[in-house]
């Protein structure tokens, strides 16, 4: 019998749910019968988190017993291969991929792509996606499912034919500066031949970077190239960033100011923000936590605070949101929530890694339009990282980090 491949699309779908569940323990609907009775793995975001959750209680984990390090200080990109790798070692009848490609660089996208179609000779794939670029070229059928249930077979074709035209963010402006943040340098990072080492292995070497006021650039480099580390020697308090060669905001790393300091100039996004964050917050009082530098809200805020939180909630098109738990809003809403966090001090150097990742087509472009008004509407320095050139974001610089047996080297390119 000739193996069946499966595609599943859209933003509704929860991993989560009994429809997935019961199929990972052999109870397949009857459109899958072929599959009944078999086990599946799932290969997932979700899972992952459960291994990242067990690394942060006892220092280690099953992903990386080879490793001298913990599974949270690798990338997101080698965090999702390692559980690949442990998923199929299992040998599972069929495999279920939640958005297989997010995170991974375009060298590892094509190898995953072959190890996949090995893997399809044998096993069969149920493919959860939601970028159309993204579908596996041996998926035969697309399934439309609603509240659980199976509504519709399609074909790749006629699913294709079927996509909506994506509709542009209506939102076309942001609110003021709450501050005026005083005394800051035309240069706001400036690294000459910075290197980084990790218990004798080389992870950058020789980076000569300048970001100044109003600069937008993108951050690209292949997993575990080691464009975590660059991010957190400026915005973390990472020990190898004293004692280089590394200047932030007009003084040298080290030379007094404190990480919080620096954070006050400082706006970050990343998936990983919020992996374990589990408190009762608000939309609003998650909005407010970024003019205090937390994560969520740990102290009463001002009525000033309040106020600008509001108008944010207003620009983003959210204000009826107000009141909602954020950890129960839709992964794109938090995503805006979380950029707006990040941006509502008017940070001078906002840093963004990996903002449109796991999200499908019309969703990265609500989030890319509304980068690209931030950097049009203000005064803020961006770092974008992402492996992919998102459609209509425009950043008028390119940083590259290039591996080498010494460490990454970096490189300006030509946009």
């Amino acid at each position: 019998m000739k193996i069946k491949h499966y595609g599943i699309f859209g933003t509704d779908f929860s991993v989560k749910g009994q429809w997935i569940q019961q199929l990972l323990i052999g109870n397949a609907p009857v459109e899958l019968q072929e599959l009944q009775g078999k086990k599946g793995l799932l290969f997932s975001r979700v899972v992952l988190n459960k291994f990242i959750e067990e690394d942060a209680k006892h220092g280690n984990s099953v992903l990386v017993l080879d490793e001298n390090r913990s599974l949270r200080t690798f990338s997101s990109g080698e965090k999702r291969k390692a559980l690949l790798n442990y998923l199929l070692d299992q040998k599972p009848d069929f495999l279920v991929l939640d958005n297989a490609f997010d995170s991974l660089d375009g060298t590892s996208v094509k190898a995953l792509l072959s190890t996949l179609e090995r893997v399809s000779a044998e096993t069969s794939i149920i493919q959860l996606f939601k970028r159309q670029e993204d579908l596996l070229p041996f998926i035969g059928l697309i399934l439309n499912i609603e509240n659980e249930e199976i509504t519709n077979l399609m074909s790749v074709f006629e699913f294709r034919e079927a996509r909506e035209q994506i509709p542009f963010s209506t939102i076309t402006t942001i609110p003021p500066a709450p501050d005026v943040l005083s005394k800051i340098s035309e240069v706001l990072v400036k690294m000459n031949e910075v290197s980084v080492w990790y218990e004798e292995k080389p992870i950058l070497t020789d980076i000569t970077w300048e970001i100044r006021k109003g600069d937008f650039w993108q951050l690209i480099g292949p997993n575990g190239s080691g464009k975590t580390t660059l991010l957190s020697m400026i915005y973390g308090d990472n020990p190898k960033a004293y004692g280089v060669d590394l200047y932030l905001f007009g003084s040298r790393k080290g030379s007094g100011e404190s990480v919080w300091e620096i954070k006050k100039k400082i706006g970050y996004f990343s998936p990983s923000l919020t992996e374990l964050f589990t408190r009762r917050n608000t939309v609003l009082e998650m909005l407010i936590s970024g003019l205090q530098d937390s994560i969520g809200l740990y102290q009463r805020p001002r009525d000033k605070e309040v106020r600008l939180a509001k108008a944010w909630l207003e620009v983003l098109e959210m204000e009826s949101f107000s009141k909602a738990i954020f950890t129960d809003l839709s992964e794109l809403q938090q995503r805006i929530i979380l950029i707006g966090r990040a941006m509502i001090k008017h940070p001078a150097l906002l840093i963004l890694d990996e903002p449109t990742t796991s999200l499908d087509d019309k969703s990265a472009l609500e989030i890319t339009s509304l980068i690209k008004l931030i950097a049009r509407e203000s005064e803020t320095a961006i770092i974008f990282v992402s492996h992919r050139k998102e459609k209509g974001l425009e950043p008028k610089m390119v940083y590259q980090l290039i591996p080498t047996e010494n460490g990454s080297k970096g490189e300006i390119l030509p946009v």
